[in-house]
């Protein structure tokens, strides 16, 4: 049973949304030190790229079919 790119992209987009609320929960919170935030801020920027790779795309196949 092969799924179709956009639904694995919206999916992806759910998980990566869900991930970076439970990233910015954490550093929202005081209880890690200078490493682990400065690790959990490249986490959240790559998510933040993911997510905009995923509006990207979805964007493009909406406006190439209308």
């Amino acid at each position: 049973m092969e799924r179709d790119l956009e639904s694995i992209y919206r999916e992806l987009k759910i998980v990566k949304s869900k991930e970076l609320e439970a990233c910015n929960i954490e550093l929202d919170s005081q209880n890690n030190n200078m490493v682990v935030r400065k690790a959990l801020l490249v986490y959240k920027h790559e998510l933040l790229e993911c997510l905009e790779m995923y509006d990207l795309y979805l964007d493009k196949k909406e406006t190439l079919f209308l």
